[in-house]
């Protein structure tokens, strides 16, 4: 019998309704997932803050490893975490190694690019619930390899890091 560690996080079919859908160029890798908050009263902003400023010390271990490895390879290794440096940010504001380039009452967009990918990040809100979804516009072969190399860290690390934020009540 399997035990489902993350019974309260539904990986969903990709929004067809958000502000990803128009930025996706071919190839690309997209997902998202979506949970119940108990905090309703939070804006998109103020989520992606809750479940994105608490990264484990493990989580941003990985990320300074990565950011070794692949910073030779041309990829962007500034600012290695997703920790958001307020609960309100504008467009414009870093949210780690992201930038805030839309944001709306129901969502946020975030967004870092290099050579050999652009990633997008929507924390959008309807209603009781939150879809954390993302956008990997693959630019180059090594931006593939990359992140077919990566998938099962993400697969992992978002759950447990939204998961996280709802064992915590911050959601």
């Amino acid at each position: 019998m399997m035990i489902n560690l993350f019974s309260a996080i539904q990986s969903i079919k990709v929004p067809a309704d958000d502000a990803l859908i128009s930025k996706a160029v071919h190839p690309f890798f997209r997902d998202a997932l979506q949970t119940k908050v108990s905090q309703v009263q939070l804006s998109p902003s103020q989520l992606q803050y809750a479940i994105f400023h608490y990264l484990p010390n493990w989580v941003n271990g990985l990320m300074n490893l990565r950011n070794k490895l692949v910073g030779i390879f041309g990829f962007k290794v500034n600012q290695g975490n997703l920790i958001p440096q307020s609960d309100e940010l504008m467009v414009g504001d870093q949210a780690g190694f992201l930038t805030v380039i839309e944001k709306s009452h129901t969502e946020i967009i975030s967004y870092a690019e290099d050579k050999h990918m652009a990633f997008y990040l929507s924390i959008k809100k309807q209603a009781n619930t939150v879809i954390v979804s993302s956008l990997v516009n693959q630019k180059t072969l090594l931006g593939r390899i990359y992140v077919n190399a990566i998938l099962p860290f993400h697969y992992f690390i978002a759950r447990i890091v939204i998961n996280n934020a709802i064992k915590a009540n911050r959601i």
